[in-house]
């Protein structure tokens, strides 16, 4: 009989209705049971495919921590084999759970393959848009779309298992994320990486580098230096990453990379990296490679450095000129700290041509600055911001930016100030010229208020932030 025979929907129906039933009754594996002889004899009618696919998808769903590998892959199988959900909202939800489920099964679910038999180009223009939610405190989080979900679970999946074939397949889908979803500062790293797995050296590193203008993260500097040719380079490009690098937890590769780099010429900076290496892993319980044990045996007798962070930041010059060649740099004064409308805190960094703000988690250089230190900076350009690229201190100093707000009356690092009085809008502390912070003790005792001009006696704290100590009257 034919499955989309009349006679054929009306014979199955029944069990479609029971399914449907027992779904809305939020039984949603007996919904599944009722159904699977139907999934298994492939019997089921393009007139029913959608109700049945939902019903797969919520049968998943439900079960995303009790299902096998085995059973999962067997239930999406079910859902490929029909033909008119694509593209479809059922179509990207079944993407949704297939891309939650590969991070619980990522050893043995083929991702790749599964994108490949669901089409990729099925994709609905929603499903390029990510989504904004405001938490009961106020905060807003942005959950990333389901392509750039689908982006970062196959790039995952290429690191370990690159082939041409796949790189050559997947490298539009990948273009066309990177077109429509142009805020994602991950996916021109995953183009990049995609033209090194081509064969492209040369394109890989142009498109490195061109990342490293809008988004001079660690982890493009070190993925540059995998890459790179020149061990001298890749020495100093591990070496700016080690300088950015965020948490120990993610930075076991960097470690062993340069590690490896600096066997034979700097041992004891060599045993320094596997030590903080096997610390992390050890610390975390993780499984530590074989080869990584081969490396440590090496440098054993060895006394780890204990000069490692001026090591990195000694042997960062040749990365940021192979990096930034064409960027020249430019003389900036350090004028203080302000606190924006948002109450976040950023310094401001000028000259006759130039004015930028940097914040100060940004640049941890800048929170032991004085007012009136001069830096080299090198500054770009981007959409209407300027974004510092890298910053050096030099041993100038431009006494005239103090004005007469600040006159130092020890070496101590304690100011006379005067200035406009600013209240946040939440806290019961305030700011003298956006820049001296003043307590609420202070503030209170003083009966501080928005446009009070004030002056008082302010201290340089260790984190290179002022606190006022007093109020002079």
């Amino acid at each position: 009989m034919d499955i989309n025979s009349q006679e054929h929907i009306k014979a199955i129906a029944p069990d479609v209705a029971k399914s449907y039933q027992l779904g809305k009754e939020q039984k949603y594996d007996e919904a599944y049971q009722t159904l699977l002889p139907l999934f298994e004899a492939k019997e089921v009618p393009s007139y029913f495919e959608e109700p049945c696919g939902w019903t797969i998808y919520r049968y998943l769903k439900n079960n995303e921590s009790k299902l096998s590998s085995r059973e999962i892959r067997k239930a999406l199988s079910y859902y490929l084999a029909f033909a008119s959900c694509k593209p479809s909202k059922l179509h990207s939800c079944i993407m949704i759970q297939a891309a939650n489920l590969e991070k619980k099964h990522e050893n043995d679910f083929r991702f790749i393959e599964f994108c490949r038999m669901w089409k990729l180009e099925s994709l609905r223009d929603e499903d390029f848009v990510s989504e904004k939610v405001t938490t009961e405190n106020g905060k807003s989080i942005e959950f990333q779309s389901l392509a750039e979900n689908v982006a970062t679970r196959l790039y995952k999946e290429l690191k370990k298992r690159h082939t041409e074939e796949f790189v050559n397949e997947l490298f539009p889908f990948f273009e066309t994320v990177n077109k429509k979803c142009p805020n994602n500062r991950f996916i021109g790293m995953y183009i990049a990486q995609l033209y090194y797995w081509q064969g492209d050296t040369c394109r890989a590193i142009t498109e490195y580098k061109a990342l490293l203008r809008t988004t001079p993260e660690w982890f493009i500097w070190k993925n540059l230096g995998d890459i790179c040719g020149d061990n001298e380079i890749r020495i100093s490009l591990y070496c700016k990453a080690m300088t950015m690098m965020g948490k120990e937890e993610y930075i076991g590769e960097l470690r062993l990379g340069l590690a490896n780099l600096l066997l034979d010429t700097n041992k004891e900076q060599a045993a320094y990296e596997i030590e903080q290496y096997m610390k992390t892993y050890k610390d975390n319980g993780w499984k530590i490679a074989g080869d990584v044990y081969l490396l440590q045996n090496k440098l054993l007798g060895v006394t780890p450095s204990a000069q490692a962070k001026q090591f990195y930041r000694n042997n960062i010059e040749k990365a940021e000129e192979f990096a930034y060649f064409d960027i020249p740099t430019v003389e900036l004064t350090y004028t203080g700290v302000e606190t924006n409308h948002a109450g976040k805190e950023r310094t401001s960094l000028v000259n006759k041509q130039k004015k930028i703000f940097v914040r100060t988690s940004l640049m941890p250089l800048l929170r032991k600055a004085s007012i009136g230190d001069v830096f080299q900076v090198r500054v770009y350009d981007y959409n209407k911001r300027k974004i510092v690229l890298t910053i050096h201190p030099t041993d100038k100093k431009d006494c005239q930016m103090g004005g007469n707000k600040k006159q130092h009356v020890n070496d101590t690092d304690v100011c006379t100030i005067s200035g406009k009085v600013s209240v946040p809008a939440h806290g019961n502390f305030c700011f003298i010229d956006h820049q001296y912070y003043v307590p609420e003790k202070l503030t209170k005792s003083n009966s501080l208020k928005e446009g009070d001009i004030v002056k008082a006696k302010a201290k340089k704290m260790p984190d290179g932030r002022w606190r006022v100590v007093s109020i002079i009257k």
